[in-house]
């Protein structure tokens, strides 16, 4: 199916074509879809081709990005080169990675993401909803934007512990819905806890 996608946009590059295969899919396990057992399992679902054909936003990470996620997750890239990518505005945290989903395996009350999506379609407004992430304040920077093709927007939606419980995940999805037809859904999981810290 990604060959098949390359051949119809020779444009894209590899995680355009994964970000477009993940926010088409549909459900495929019985149980609430929110549940963070049937996300972990089914991940973003169950691949829709000709959705994935016209996606409307697609979220893509380039070298830049991976290797950021590198220097928050390893100590095996040279530090003077994670300086410069943070001095030019890129992200350590492995949460911020631009990827179709959003994992957040220690939230100690409060954190922010960052994500950025790219139009591959046609002029649209797209609005911002949710759904699952019981015990989970969900608050996006922008609830809509309007986005031609090839523009791309960033956003960021800080996450806050109320109600969940501690060191258990939660699930859900987050959705930009657009006003000529699209739907734009990324799994997000997250567990709470008391308190976080860098490991050194």
């Amino acid at each position: 199916v990604a060959a098949l996608l390359k051949d119809l946009h020779p444009d894209w590059n590899p995680m355009m074509i994964k970000s477009a295969l993940m926010t088409s899919a549909y459900d495929i396990l019985d149980g609430p879809n929110t549940h963070p057992l049937v996300i972990f399992r089914q991940g973003a679902g169950h691949i829709e081709p000709n959705s994935a054909a016209d996606p409307g936003l697609v979220y893509a990470s380039n070298w830049s990005d991976w290797i950021a996620f590198l220097c928050g997750t390893t100590a095996g890239i040279n530090p003077n080169t994670c300086q410069s990518l943070i001095g030019a505005g890129y992200s350590t945290d492995p949460s911020n990675l631009n990827t179709p989903a959003i994992a957040i395996g220690d939230l100690a009350g409060i954190q922010t993401v960052k994500r950025t999506v790219k139009n591959v379609g046609g002029l649209e407004t797209y609005t911002f909803s949710y759904t699952g992430l019981a015990g989970i304040l969900v608050e996006p920077d922008v609830t809509s934007f309007t986005i031609d093709r090839n523009m791309s927007k960033s956003f960021n939606v800080k996450f806050t512990t109320t109600t969940a419980a501690l060191n258990a995940y939660v699930g859900g999805y987050i959705v930009w819905t657009g006003n000529k037809g699209h739907v734009v859904r990324i799994p997000v999981v997250i567990k709470p806890v008391a308190l976080a810290a860098p490991v050194q």
